[in-house]
């Protein structure tokens, strides 16, 4: 296990998020810039204060919707990836 999968997770104390019918809308308030989410990465952003960290996320993602654990894998890592590069997740201390 990697480093980076064990570091806890936060999320932009700058970023508003709303869930609005099966998708959310994240809010940069700080860059002024919307993003949207479907289902998955909305669950995997709600998700994200409790879970707290890569390993724990995946093992949710697969738990969640009954994949093996590589599969979800394959698609939370890019995705958190993802919010880390456009800034709305960092990492803890």
């Amino acid at each position: 296990m990697s480093q980076t999968q064990t570091k806890l997770l936060i999320r932009n104390e700058h970023v508003e998020s709303e869930m609005i019918g099966n998708e959310w809308i994240l809010l940069n308030m700080k860059e002024h810039v919307a993003t949207k989410l479907n289902e998955l990465g909305g669950y995997i952003w709600s998700i994200i204060p409790e879970y707290g960290h890569l390993e724990g996320i995946i093992e949710k993602i697969a738990e969640e919707y009954d994949i093996d654990r590589h599969t979800a894998e394959q698609d939370v890592k890019p995705f958190i990836e993802e919010l880390l590069g456009s800034g709305l997740l960092t990492y803890a201390g």
